[in-house]
């Protein structure tokens, strides 16, 4: 385990200001370039991973992964690469640190944010989350710590060492357990193994959302795989039974979102962002209306239905993101 740096310590041109973060994979924390002439005229952040290359290969290959695709990532929705550590002697990543505040701030705020502020807030994530995808890679570990919101209420995402991008080789699926990602908000399909669908990350949005309208989540924090593997049938308790007050469009919106298939969510971030922008347009079904949840036999024919389930990788998320038409019909046997 690497000792935190302290301030005023210098690794490889950059000086360590303060550490802003010390999680179990890495310690964050502020930093500048030693040389004035080489200052990019932003704020940096540098990540250091907390362990050594051989002492832990999930880590790794994570901060790896993460280290390809910031290098290639462009536009306003990720922080800006600056520099890199040779992963093998002095693993390190450099990139702008982004003043914000995680959707944390608001789930950890007296009250449930009001339903125009929680459509901004799912706007603006949508669009960051499409930016992503036009480039060819899904994130995979959305979740509240992940996302940044600024102050001209745009989103920022960070936290892409679980993420898959289509040029690159899938280094996770080859090394790791079949289940990658934070089990609060990891959609169906990651849970048997599939990466690289976008709609993917539109599940984890869904998740995101009904947290922030409710304070709860979804389909609660398992720690098992037959914990996680639930989701494929179970379904949440009605938004509108948790909080009377949110409008049916909202939860239609939400409902869309967390369907156990793939193809029934939103099939893109895109399509999110505009019913979340223009909530006059979301025709409310059922789903929409609902306070209680199904009956027993219901949660059967989902379970039958789920045990001979077969996910199919998806096309290029970029492909995919382009494309406008998609079956939305609700399922009478879907969640909601």
């Amino acid at each position: 385990m690497k000792r935190q740096l302290e301030p005023g310590a210098e690794l490889e041109g950059f000086t360590i200001e303060a550490c802003i973060h010390s999680g179990s994979i890495a310690h964050v924390y502020r930093v500048r370039h030693s040389l004035a002439l080489r200052d990019p005229g932003f704020p940096l952040a540098m990540k250091v991973p907390r362990r050594a290359v051989a002492e832990g290969v999930q880590d790794t290959v994570s901060f790896e992964v993460e280290n390809h695709i910031m290098q290639v990532l462009k536009g306003p929705h990720v922080p800006r690469f600056v520099a890199t550590g040779d992963l093998q002697n002095m693993p390190y990543l450099v990139t702008e640190y982004v003043h914000g505040k995680s959707l944390g701030h608001w789930l950890g705020a007296s009250e449930r944010p009001a339903v125009d502020a929680l459509a901004r807030l799912g706007v603006a994530v949508a669009r960051a989350v499409h930016s992503l995808h036009q480039q060819n890679t899904v994130h995979l570990d959305l979740k509240p710590a992940n996302v940044l919101i600024r102050d001209d209420g745009s989103a920022v995402l960070l936290g892409l060492g679980l993420s898959f991008h289509a040029h690159y080789p899938d280094l996770l699926a080859g090394q790791l357990s079949r289940a990658v990602g934070s089990p609060a908000w990891m959609a169906p399909e990651q849970v048997v193994g599939v990466r690289g669908d976008l709609r993917s990350d539109i599940f984890a949005i869904g998740v995101m959302l009904y947290q922030l309208a409710t304070g709860e989540l979804p389909f609660g924090s398992p720690r098992t795989t037959a914990g996680l593997r639930q989701r494929l049938w179970t379904e949440p308790a009605p938004l509108r039974g948790l909080r009377p007050d949110l409008p049916e469009w909202m939860q239609e919106v939400i409902v869309n979102c967390l369907q156990s298939e793939a193809a029934r969510r939103y099939p893109s971030a895109a399509h999110l962002a505009f019913d979340l922008n223009y909530p006059e347009q979301v025709i409310v079904t059922e789903r929409g209306r609902k306070v209680q949840r199904s009956r027993a036999a219901t949660y059967f024919r989902r379970w039958f239905k789920a045990t001979g389930l077969h996910y199919q990788p998806s096309p290029l998320p970029a492909l995919q993101a382009a494309t406008l038409k998609s079956d939305l019909t609700p399922d009478k046997d879907a969640p909601f």
